[in-house]
């Protein structure tokens, strides 16, 4: 499967795409496990893309003998982006699309989207909150935001894996308040998520938070807005599904400090 807009298109008119991609000299943020994450210009434009090498059969026996899906190529990336666009929740805006070859083990594949320009992290918006603290509406308005991001998807079968503040995207300089979740490569959908999974995200995010110090009710405004039962069902008759976040956030704490 391909896709590509048109100007898309004409850049990849002269040959493969993918080593069309391969050969750029762009800036580069991350080479692992077979893919390599870059960012580059074209046209005066700015995008980021991922290449995908094929993970080996290895790999692919390692994950299966953890009970694990293996991630073989972007298209679960570009599938995780095509179904938040459909639940309403920004993200990532894709270009260009492809998956070469029909081996699992050495199966090409590229996702390419457009550079989310004048954003910053929730995690770096975090860090300037140390020194310069938020107004009350802001903060406010971005728990809510971040609860009712967790809870659509989750509410939909989805699973983000590496739900962490860093991830979470708020727009700046426009009219109305935006945050765009990414990083999307080990998201998964199943007709019903179980317990544990929704225990990890929401225990990483709660993680990725600790160095703010949220108050109480900050705590209990995201909770409010993530569980549709109510404040008083979910600190009630869920009050184990909470203490299992924190057990999981303290144990992320322990094994790797500080998130920021």
């Amino acid at each position: 499967m391909r896709y590509a807009n048109k100007e898309f298109k004409d850049f990849f008119a002269s040959g493969d795409p993918f080593e069309i991609l391969e050969a750029i000299q762009g800036e580069v943020f991350r080479v692992v496990d077979g893919r390599k994450t870059f960012r580059f210009d074209l046209n005066g434009s700015r995008y980021f893309a991922k290449l995908h090498r094929g993970v080996g059969w290895r790999e692919i026996a390692k994950n299966l003998f953890h009970f694990r899906w293996p991630i073989v190529d972007a298209e679960n990336e570009w599938r995780a982006v095509q179904r938040l666009k459909s639940l309403g929740v920004s993200t990532l805006e894709p270009v260009a699309y492809g998956v070469i070859g029909l081996n699992p083990a050495t199966r090409r594949s590229y996702l390419v989207t457009q550079d989310l320009t004048d954003t910053i992290s929730l995690e770096d918006l975090g860090k300037q909150w140390l020194t310069q603290p938020p107004s009350l509406v802001l903060k406010r308005a971005l728990i809510k935001r971040v609860a009712t991001i967790a809870q659509t998807l989750h509410s939909h079968g989805m699973c983000h894996r590496d739900l962490y503040l860093c991830h979470f995207l708020l727009h700046l300089n426009e009219p109305e308040l935006r945050v765009s979740l990414i990083d999307l490569h080990r998201a998964f959908s199943s007709p019903r998520l179980r317990r544990r999974w929704l225990i990890k995200d929401i225990g990483s995010l709660y993680y990725s938070c600790l160095h703010l110090n949220l108050s109480q009710r900050d705590l209990l405004r995201f909770i409010r807005y993530y569980d549709p039962r109510g404040l008083r069902y979910a600190i009630g008759r869920n009050a184990d599904f909470w203490q299992a976040v924190s057990t999981k956030a303290s144990s992320l704490y322990r094994r790797h400090g500080d998130a920021a």
